[in-house]
């Protein structure tokens, strides 16, 4: 497989793949959590993965940059705030 392929693949392909597993039952809570949770923004050169809980509605906040320094954004609710 080429690395165009594995690209293409989606979060819940990449997730059962890693699991290895034939059991539905746990195949069924790997979907469900990829569809319940928010996609991972691309890993920043600077600090990798950085999270925090959204002020707003508690759920997943992703350090991203932009061109006036760090942000928080929410993978929810799409709340931005700046990072103190």
């Amino acid at each position: 497989m080429n690395d165009f392929v594995d690209e293409a693949r989606s979060r819940v392909a990449h997730l059962l793949r890693m699991a290895n597993t034939t059991d539905d039952r746990v195949r069924a809570q790997i979907i469900e959590y990829a569809d319940t949770t928010p996609e991972p923004p691309v890993i920043s050169p600077r600090m990798g993965i950085v999270t925090t809980g959204c002020s707003r509605c508690l759920r997943t906040a992703w350090q991203q940059y932009d061109s006036e320094g760090p942000l928080w954004v929410c993978g929810t609710c799409g709340h931005v705030e700046p990072v103190p």
